[in-house]
């Protein structure tokens, strides 16, 4: 569940839309970074998303049956079986500004939940094909009817040959081994296949261990307090010494319905585009 955003109880939609951040101050990318930023906005399909969690906050029952339940199991094994805090990240019209309209032949969503935001990665795929480690999640994500293998993909290849394109959102830091986990995803990216990366800024990681959150393994190198600071660390330090070229940059809200303590959860994503030479 993403972090927790300012009480928003009684804002109408449109100061809702009007506080998220899409904006990036270029001047403060490496040079060789700033061609690469896209700027997306607030569309339909995000604001659908607002008003849904305007009208679908969890009740005061069921936000005390997850804070009980979490004593016993991960935060986000409790969120798939309780069904709670649907999450957004993009919309398929802005991931298409970032990925282009061609469908490609194979793609892996890592780290996939629910499914909910793997769906709106299906029209640019000819096959797509997910893992996700918490089961209540898998169950869910199987459901809609999407491939899902329950691996951990730092340790363990997903089956079957390389892919076109490998999504991995809002994983790098909820997991143990960051840092083997992307030079697994990009040892299974074909050439000149993309791997599109979500990662909440400021860094803060840790990883679920049942009910605890211990830190990872491994840390990125990309603790810069600013949102720009920590793209030019993760690029240049994490993601360019593994073979890959950044194509795409953009900044979005990560989004979360809401609970009887808090009207909206939000965190500030990074979205990345990179492509393996």
């Amino acid at each position: 569940m993403p972090a927790i955003s300012p009480e928003r109880d009684a804002e109408p939609l449109s100061a809702l839309r009007a506080s998220l951040r899409y904006d990036v101050d270029v001047a403060a990318l490496l040079p060789r970074f700033k061609s690469a930023f896209t700027a997306l906005d607030c569309d339909a399909e995000t604001e659908a998303f607002l008003a849904a969690a305007q009208r679908g906050r969890h009740g005061w029952l069921r936000t005390r049956l997850h804070r009980l339940l979490r004593m016993f199991m991960s935060d986000f094994d409790v969120n798939g079986l309780l069904d709670m805090y649907p999450l957004h990240v993009a919309s398929s019209a802005q991931w298409r500004v970032l990925l282009g309209p061609e469908r490609v032949a194979r793609l892996l969503d890592v780290g996939a939940g629910s499914g909910r935001v793997t769906r709106t990665l299906l029209p640019f795929a000819e096959f797509v094909v997910s893992t996700e480690l918490s089961k209540p999640m898998a169950r869910a994500l199987r459901r809609t009817g999407i491939e899902c293998h329950t691996i951990d993909v730092s340790l363990v290849d997903a089956p079957g040959p390389g892919f076109d394109l490998i999504s991995c959102l809002n994983v790098l830091d909820r997991t143990a081994r960051p840092k083997r986990m992307l030079r697994r995803l990009v040892d299974r990216l074909e050439p000149g296949g993309r791997l599109l990366i979500a990662l909440a800024l400021p860094y803060r990681p840790f990883y679920y261990q049942r009910a605890t959150t211990p830190a990872p393994l491994e840390r990125l190198d990309c603790a810069h307090e600013t949102w720009e600071g920590a793209v030019n660390q993760l690029v240049a330090r994490e993601l360019e010494p593994l073979g890959l070229t950044l194509l795409r940059l953009a900044r979005a809200p990560y989004l979360s319905f809401g609970d009887a303590e808090r009207g909206s959860y939000e965190l500030d994503d990074a979205l990345l585009l990179l492509k393996k030479a």
